[in-house]
């Protein structure tokens, strides 16, 4: 809204307080939209302190040059010179920023389970990076004007405004980001689904299989990959694909680290085996079940490495 208070009542005056306002809304927008991505759309992410610093840098250095500017007035060349590279210094971070978020929305889209969700990663973060991207980098960067400019922000906007606001008053309460309360009750029709499911991770061992995708395991059970997605969440309660996965392989290497054959085996070796692709996400997922390090479940049980 304060970023496009200069639309609606034409320029405003230099270091007023409503152009202060509009200053620092136009340059944190983009640092906001990555923090959105990073706790919206990324499961299992905490958000570390260094990433709202790092989304704090874009409105930082743009007020520090600003701020330069102002002291150093009229400002000499140097000064200008530096005010410069701090603005493009500023563009270019925003743009990583606004592609970092967009990479995340989409590297998770293809693993949600949440019918919602997976929706507003398609649509309504396409929506806001394609208008802060026309924003950054055809109006700042290429320094492009125009009423076609102009329309197309202000279409953006609206777009994006109504559609997330019918969105959100169709959603069921809890249905985005808090855990289902209560799964779907088994009816008959789903049980040789589920067991035609089951048999494929207790026996086949599919999740054991690297890059194994939501797609190709509706296509080797033979059904719809909707269905699937529906079978996996509705039914099971899981929201997404990965953690129905990685409870198969948690619980695999549990029971591999208590076998005494492999107390000289590497807990990588065992993890990789169980399908989990670094020994990084593999501590992360453990401790998350266990409370504990692979390890310590070692040592808890009497399993000395060797």
């Amino acid at each position: 809204m304060l970023y496009l208070l200069p639309q609606m009542f034409g320029s405003l005056t230099l270091y007023s307080p409503i152009w202060i306002l509009v200053f620092i809304a136009s340059n944190i927008l983009p640092g906001v939209f990555f923090l959105v991505g990073l706790s919206v759309f990324s499961d299992h992410i905490e958000i570390k302190p260094w990433q709202y610093l790092l989304a704090l840098t874009p409105v930082t250095l743009a007020s520090l040059a600003q701020l330069m500017l102002a002291i150093n007035n009229p400002a000499s060349a140097t000064v200008e010179t530096l005010a410069m590279a701090a603005k493009v210094a500023v563009m270019l971070l925003e743009l990583a920023l606004i592609l970092y978020a967009l990479f995340i929305a989409l590297k998770y889209w293809r693993n949600d389970l949440v019918a919602e969700r997976r929706f507003i990663r398609g649509s309504v973060i396409s929506f806001c990076s394609a208008y802060i991207f026309l924003v950054i980098f055809v109006e700042q960067l290429l320094d492009v004007q125009g009423s076609w400019l102009l329309t197309g922000k202000l279409g953006l906007l609206a777009l994006l405004a109504t559609g997330l606001n019918v969105l959100l008053m169709q959603i069921k309460p809890n249905s985005m980001f808090e855990p289902p309360q209560q799964v779907a009750e088994k009816s008959e029709s789903h049980e040789p689904q589920l067991q035609q499911l089951e048999q494929a991770m207790r026996e086949e061992k599919l999740y054991q299989q690297e890059g194994l995708t939501i797609a190709r395991l509706a296509r080797h059970l033979g059904f719809g990959e909707q269905k699937l997605r529906s079978l996996i969440n509705g039914v099971l309660g899981y929201r997404n694909f990965n953690d129905y996965l990685n409870y198969f392989r948690i619980e695999e290497v549990s029971k591999q680290l208590l076998r005494p054959e492999n107390a000289s085996t590497p807990i990588l070796t065992l993890a990789l085996n169980s399908g989990f692709r670094s020994l990084s996400s593999f501590n992360k997922v453990f401790k998350e079940t266990h409370s504990i390090t692979p390890s310590q479940y070692r040592k808890n049980h009497g399993i000395t490495y060797k």
